[in-house]
């Protein structure tokens, strides 16, 4: 059964160039940190960045994965956000120390922001550096968006009783199919579009519908409002995926963790889930590699 308020919106505003995506997300935060203990800030500042998240991953042909993450030397050390092509999301934080009195500004401000695309025909996963230039998570997407993409983009992002809702626009390249207007024109929906949400969007609370705040902020615009699309809590980890990473590590690295702690513990950071070897599991693993290798 989908979550009734977990819902992405794709809009586009008639004979333009401009598009847009509207999210808003509750049940699928819950559900991703049910298992963590998170201070207020930590808990709005996951959830901005998985819905900044879903909205950039809504703009793309996505056949894998799309993730935000943030790493700092200060109080807080990852903030990582996923979602997939399916709109499965999961999203974890690990801090120490005290944090609870930074505002979702201040604990990454001193941090390296990486955004990580993975296709899955592609040989390796694409990955940008974010310059931590900006006052909140949507301004420094918002530069990055310009500066290697060359899209220019637009997004809001609040939260009301734990409800996170986001809206993103973005102007695509001028396409000379749009009779309508020329770039001039074009430039001054742009602004005007801009202008509105900035004014308005704020003031408008996640209980309305998307109709009614896309039609309450864009007074003046024609939009076209597409069917949505549903957001779940999901996590990739999996047996398989994790004996895959012990073969990464080594049979050496496996058989000095069994020999100090008699047993091998995997802990998922994203939903709880514990893997465990024992030393009789690890070898299957790795014979059963080696076997695979041979045929």
């Amino acid at each position: 059964m989908h979550n009734l308020e977990d819902k992405l919106y794709r809009f586009i505003f008639e004979d333009t160039d401009i598009r847009g995506n509207y999210v808003k997300l509750n049940h699928t935060i819950e559900e991703a940190t049910q298992h963590q203990a998170l201070p207020k800030n930590l808990h709005t500042a996951l959830g901005e960045l998985m819905v900044a998240s879903t909205l950039l991953a809504s703009t793309l042909k996505l056949d894998g994965s799309l993730t935000l993450q943030i790493q700092t030397n200060g109080p807080l050390k990852l903030l990582i956000a996923e979602c997939n092509g399916n709109l499965g999301m999961r999203g974890t934080v690990k801090w120490s120390g005290p944090i609870e009195s930074l505002s979702p500004i201040d604990l990454i401000k001193e941090g390296h922001f990486i955004i990580t695309l993975v296709q899955k025909n592609a040989k390796t996963p694409y990955q940008g550096i974010v310059p931590m230039e900006g006052n909140s998570i949507s301004e420094l997407l918002e530069n990055y968006m310009l500066r290697s993409e060359q899209i220019q983009t637009k997004l809001w992002i609040h939260s009301q009783n734990d409800i996170f809702y986001g809206l993103l626009i973005q102007k695509l390249p001028f396409n000379s199919s749009t009779q309508e207007l020329n770039q001039d024109e074009m430039r001054g929906v742009w602004e005007s579009v801009v202008k509105s949400a900035n004014q308005s969007f704020n003031s408008l609370g996640p209980e309305l519908e998307a109709s009614e705040i896309l039609q309450n902020v864009f007074l003046s615009e024609t939009i076209r409002l597409y069917d949505p699309s549903y957001l779940s809590f999901y996590c990739s980890c999996s047996k398989k995926s994790v004996e895959n990473m012990l073969r990464l590590i080594g049979k050496k690295e496996c058989e000095s963790i069994i020999e100090e702690q008699a047993s091998i513990t995997i802990h998922c950071d994203f939903c709880n889930e514990c893997y465990k070897y024992s030393e009789d599991e690890v070898v299957f693993v790795f014979n059963e590699s080696n076997n695979s290798v041979k045929h």
